[in-house]
Parts: structure tokens; sequence; C-alpha cells
């Protein structure tokens, strides 16, 4: 079973509060257990010295899912409304990227629409991400790459997409060059500036430090480091994606040095 087939049977498992427990309380209702308070919840967080609190993969695989199509509605409704090629998109893009049933597909749906037709700005579900995951500044480059690749699921990005993603990156506390390398895996042979960007690098990047860099991502994007680092087995396509890209964007600055 997939990470929202898990919220039908017995509820998140953890209480989550902020934009994000409005959003999901608002689509399930009494399904799940929500704190609608603004105390900061941190499902992923690291092991406390006493250990009565630990990291915890599922809740933070499912967090991570939330804000994914959250942010997705959100910037489907940028352009100031919602079609429904954009509608199709989306579920396309669940069903053939993420590999969801349709059972699954259904509760995406219902988070999609109390998403999309909430007040709350993208800007408070990307905050609350950020204190999410903190210190995982990876994860955060991953959303914007999620995002972009279902904005673009239509075939096209319109302008005020492409804005309201920036600014999703901007407030999660991603740099200029974070959002370039998020971007970059669509194209990562586009020119060489591309290509190190992937790699999160600059042209200058001694060989040392573009071949340590290489066996950091090849290794951070393995299934099963993907899984324990908050997005699970049905992210395990867009990995492979991603890995890719590193791989083409490796070979390409290889090639261009000779090493």
């Amino acid at each position: 079973m997939g990470l929202l087939g898990t919220l039908l049977g017995g509820g998140l498992g953890f209480v989550l509060g902020g934009p994000l427990g409005a959003i999901i309380g608002g689509a399930l209702g009494s399904n799940v257990e929500i704190n609608h308070s603004t105390s900061r919840v941190h499902p992923g967080a690291r092991p406390h010295p006493s250990g009565r609190t630990g990291y915890n993969p599922l809740h933070a695989q499912q967090t991570f899912m939330i804000a994914l199509i959250s942010l997705a509605a959100k910037v489907a409704k940028a352009d100031g409304t919602v079609s429904p090629a954009e509608v199709r998109s989306f579920d396309n893009f669940l069903r053939l990227q993420m590999n969801m049933s349709k059972v699954e597909r259904q509760v995406a749906a219902r988070i999609f629409n109390e998403a999309r037709d909430s007040n709350i700005p993208a800007e408070e579900f990307a905050r609350q991400i950020r204190q999410l995951l903190l210190g995982q500044p990876a994860r955060m480059r991953d959303l914007i790459s999620l995002l972009m690749s279902i904005a673009m699921a239509d075939g096209a990005l319109h302008p005020a997409e492409e804005r309201l993603i920036k600014s999703i990156a901007s407030t999660m506390g991603l740099s200029a060059r974070d959002y370039d390398e998020a971007v970059g895996m669509f194209n990562p042979r586009a020119n060489l500036d591309t290509s190190y960007s992937v790699l999160g690098l600059s042209a200058d990047a001694s060989e040392a430090e573009i071949k340590r860099t290489y066996r950091k991502l090849a290794k951070e994007y393995h299934p099963d480091v993907v899984a324990n680092k908050g997005m699970g087995a049905d992210f395990q396509k867009f990995a492979a994606e991603k890995m890719r890209a590193v791989n083409a964007a490796y070979d390409a600055i290889r090639a261009e040095r000779a090493f």
C-alpha cells in the first residue's frame, strides 16, 4: 500500500499542525489526527537524546507527499484557473510517475481540491515545509523538481506557474543555484553550465570536487536512502530519473575536461 493508502485506514499516525494540517483535516476530516494550533511539528526529526522522539520515515514520507500535492494545487491555480486538462495531467503524473492506484489518486484529488480552494498562500505551505525538512535541502530541491515536472505535464509551463515555483523555492530558503540544480534535471546536457548546476557545482570546481560530489549524489539517490530520507517507494521512479540526470551531467563534464 502506498503513502496515501495508509491514510485511509488509521490516519496519519502523528499530529500534523499548521497549514498542511488544515488541508489534510479539511480533505479527510475525522480520519486523521490534526492539531490546528500553530505548534511546530517535525515528523522527520532526528532522535531526541532521551530516546522519546525519533525519526519516522513513514511520517516524513506522508508529510512530503501532502506538501507536494498541496503545492501542486497552488501551482496549477497560479494562472487563475485549474483547467480539466491540468487535472488530467496531474492524475496522469500520479498514475505514471508515482504508480498510484485509483483509490490513492482519489485521496490525492481530495487533498488537491482542498488546497486549490483554500485561501492559504502557497508560501505558507513552503514555510512549514522548510521547518519540517530542516537540514535536508536536497529534499527541498527534489520538491521543486517534482513541482516543475507536474507543471510541465500538460506540455507547457505558464509564466505564472514558473514565478510561483521560484517563490516557493525562495520561501523554503533555496538559493538561485539550488533552483537551477532542481530544474536542470529536465535537460542536464543543455550546456556545461546546466551540467554543473545539476551537480550543484560551479564551473571552477576541481576535478576531485566533481568526483566527490558525484559519488555523494549516487549514494543519496540510492532507493534505500531516498526512502529513509522522507520520500519512499512512491518516489523511486523520480529518484531513478534524478540519477539519470546526474549521470548525464557528470558524463558531459568528464567529456569536456577529459578525465
